[in-house]
């Protein structure tokens, strides 16, 4: 029974047997012969080589490969590391006029059919080249494989550096003028080494090529007794069989040299936690260490085996499916080590803004807007003040008018009770010591936490130094601060006990008495008001200095990634954003703010106040207003080429499949429902393919998809093909290349998925190169 699964084999697509002989000198390969197969199946099977191809010098000798198919073909047989084998031939072709030849080997899509190996063979007949120095021309050697009819890899020998003309070596560099050219069309789809400095050599020559091309070994074996060697006296110690992820057949080989980077040199499975198998009634399917593809109609019940994967079986119809197929996952994976990601829900988030869930501090980092909000805070208290104290400046001037007292003789004559008067208001002096006291208070506080701190502590003993005299400075101010409190409290007292003596005396006083009183109430206010009217325009208004501006950024580097999240405020002036919240356009300026001096100016100029009365309330209203604009935050991220990432939902949805491969840590598989949706081709092509790619090696990944590229240009690993037969799933599965009686998995994608065709033909472009 073939393999439905590729896995990573060794290969020799370069033996030679007897067939060869007319071209050596020697007898090296005399006892290579199909009686002798089953000495080179053991040296085959010794080295672990799972395909193999017998290329003879301008020959094929079908009698060799049908001895192999017999032998290998048999339940019994021992060779049980040799998987499959190739027809095919090594020819020497002159492909430009002048140059000398090189050594080019066709392999054959024979798939082991006997008619087909008689067509290679007639056909080489009928050309046979009868001496060692004869060569086929670029026209003789393409007619041939015309006419012979078959698919064909052809892998040109380069033994050097690509850029070395001077012949000899039979390397494709000694037939053509430009090796790079020929590459670049396709002609030739692989390029043979046989030791691994070439190879170093090859690697560096193409890496200025764009389009790649695969490098492998072949062991040039003559003298099948010492493979891997060419023969008893030449011995290439160094020699290494290359390897590929593949099925050791025809197409296997095809799919590996056209998508090299994902079948040449595979890393080892790193994840040992992974989902084995899901079983459907008696069918238990398999699921690779690598990506796994499920495709199929609408409605086959694609989705359902991915929530039944991920433990998601609480919809009704989820549950129905399930239990009509008696499906039951085989894993041995945490469901919180999994990652899925629903269909619809990268879009869902988008909407919401959450795609990188906004306001998460794992990527946007916290502003501290602290600095900025204690700084407008202020300056709109200082303003509030300079503007009131200037407008009281003005009335008390003007209110000295209002203060008329006429003398009246004899109204200072002593009365029977003390006469007390300037008792009103001395418990309103305000402290002016306390704020102070509060903001140093402030600033213990945070060296407190600075010198618990341990990224401080080499610091510590200048912080502690700081400390000190900050504390000589608070101990001041607060020395000043009790002196006016302790005064307040005083005055308090006697305010209190001259309220308690005036209100006893108040019932024995004659009327003469209470006119002599009510007298030095006015004479009082009139002395008051002068006192202050004078005071008040002897003081200076100060008027508050414009706030500096203010960073308020904060980044946060991520997995390539760079998380930006930026206030509105950040390195902008926002003064004039503050006069315009603040007050009606006639004063949004300083200079027109200084020239309010009546309470009815004032009134005009604060935003949205009808009445003096509420004017510390819109005053208020419209700081609050002010700052939560100011301080309205923008979030964007920038790749690790610095270039901000667009905001479109298919640049985001890209971004968020970068971010989160790259950032594989929290989850051992990835599950994703359609992760095509709202990505084009290009950028699948260009990018999508190459995250999931870049962590094959090391995840697990299984998706659906109604996507050709995601499945053909990925290389995945395992196609799971699913369909519903009224409830009841049938399903097919295997790597690219699987195909038997039933089963053919590039027919079902190119059957089944839109523009599958078109995607299989273009990948496989060699098909037909020499139809």
């Amino acid at each position: 029974m073939k393999e439905v699964l590729n896995s990573v084999i060794k290969f020799d697509l370069h033996i030679h047997s007897i067939a060869s002989k007319y071209k050596e000198n020697k007898s090296i390969v005399d006892q290579s012969t199909k009686e002798n197969v089953k000495v080179l199946l053991d040296k085959l099977n010794q080295n672990n080589v799972a395909l193999f191809s017998i290329t003879d010098h301008n020959r094929f000798d079908p009698n060799i490969y049908v001895e192999i198919s017999n032998i290998l073909s048999s339940q019994d047989h021992p060779y049980h590391n040799v998987k499959g084998f190739l027809a095919g031939i090594e020819f020497d072709v002159v492909l430009e006029e002048g140059m000398a030849k090189c050594h080019i080997i066709a392999i054959f899509d024979t798939n082991n059919e006997v008619e087909k190996y008689n067509i290679i063979s007639e056909n080489i007949e009928v050309n046979k080249l009868t001496s060692k120095h004869e060569v086929y021309t670029k026209n003789n050697f393409e007619q041939i494989l015309k006419d012979i009819g078959l698919n064909t890899i052809l892998i040109a020998s380069q033994r050097k550096d690509i850029h070395n003309q001077s012949g000899n070596h039979n390397s494709l560099s000694d037939s053509v003028h430009d090796v790079e050219q020929i590459i670049r069309v396709g002609y030739i789809n692989a390029l043979e080494y046989q030791k691994p400095r070439v190879e170093g050599i090859l690697l560096n020559n193409l890496k200025e090529i764009s389009l790649p091309i695969t490098l492998f070994s072949g062991s040039d074996c003559h003298d099948w007794t010492c493979y891997p060697y060419h023969d008893k006296q030449n011995q290439n110690k160094d020699f290494y069989h290359s390897k590929a992820k593949i099925l050791p057949t025809f197409k296997g080989l095809l799919m590996a040299i056209t998508s090299p980077e994902t079948r040449f040199n595979c890393s080892e499975y790193t994840n040992t936690c992974s989902i084995s198998s899901i079983k459907i009634k008696d069918d238990e399917i398999p699921f690779v260490n690598g990506i796994n593809a499920i495709i199929g109609e609408n409605g086959s019940g694609k989705t359902t085996l991915l929530k039944a994967i991920n433990g998601k079986t609480t919809e009704v119809y989820v549950k129905k499916i399930i239990s009509i197929n008696d499906i039951k996952v085989n894993s041995s994976i945490d469901t919180r080590k999994i990652k899925y990601v629903e269909q619809g829900e990268i879009i869902r988030k988008f909407n919401n803004e959450l795609l990188f869930s906004k306001g998460d501090e794992e990527y946007f980092k916290k502003i501290d807007f602290t600095p900025f909000v204690e700084a407008y805070t202020n300056y709109s208290d200082n303003l509030k003040k300079s503007i009131e104290l200037q407008i009281k400046k003005k009335e008390e001037l003007n209110s000295l008018s209002n203060y008329k007292i006429v003398f009246e003789d004899g109204m200072n004559t002593k009365n029977y009770f003390v006469n007390i008067t300037g008792n009103e208001g001395i418990e309103n002096i305000k402290n002016p010591h306390e704020n102070a006291f509060n903001s140093i208070n402030v600033l213990l506080s945070k060296f407190d936490i600075l010198l618990s701190d341990e990224y401080f502590m080499p610091y510590k003993d200048q912080l502690v130094r700081f400390l000190k005299e900050l504390i000589s400075i608070k101990e001041e101010i607060q020395k000043k601060m009790n002196e006016i409190s302790y005064a307040v409290y005083i005055k308090n007292i006697m305010h209190s006990c001259i309220d308690n003596y005036l209100e006893k005396i108040k019932k024995q006083l004659s009327a003469r008495d209470r006119d002599i009183i009510e007298y030095n109430k006015k004479r009082e206010k009139v002395i008051n008001a002068v006192i202050s009217a004078i005071m008040s325009s002897q003081k200076k208004i100060s008027w508050p200095a414009i706030p500096l501006i203010i960073s308020g950024a904060t980044k946060n580097l991520k997995q390539g990634f760079s998380f930006n999240r930026v206030a509105k405020y950040n390195e902008t002036c926002m003064i004039d954003s503050f006069y315009s919240k603040m007050f009606i356009k006639e004063f949004n300026s300083l200079n027109k703010l200084q020239s309010i001096n009546t309470s009815d100016l004032y009134l005009k100029a604060v935003r949205d106040c009808t009445s003096i009365s509420d004017i510390d309330i819109k005053w208020a209203a419209n700081l609050d207003k002010f700052i939560k604009e100011a301080i309205d935050t923008d979030e964007y991220i920038m790749d690790g080429t610095n270039q901000q990432i667009g905001n479109t939902l298919g640049e985001m949805s890209l971004s968020y499949y970068k971010f989160f491969t790259q950032d594989d840590r929290d989850w051992e598989v990835l599950i994703i429902d359609q992760p095509e949706d709202n990505i084009s081709n290009n950028n699948i092509c260009r990018k999508l393919i190459g995250y999931f790619d870049a962590i094959r090696d090391k995840r697990q990944i299984i998706f659906v998809t109604h996507n050709p590229l995601l499945v053909v240009n990925l290389d995945v690993d395992n196609v799971i093909f699913v369909k519903n037969n009224n409830g009841k799933l049938e399903i097919k599965n295997g790597c690219l290349e699987y195909e038997n009686m039933n089963t053919n998995i590039l027919d079902l994608i190119a059957q089944n998925m839109d523009g599958g065709k078109e995607t299989i033909e273009k990948r496989l472009k060699v098909y037909g190169k020499s139809n």
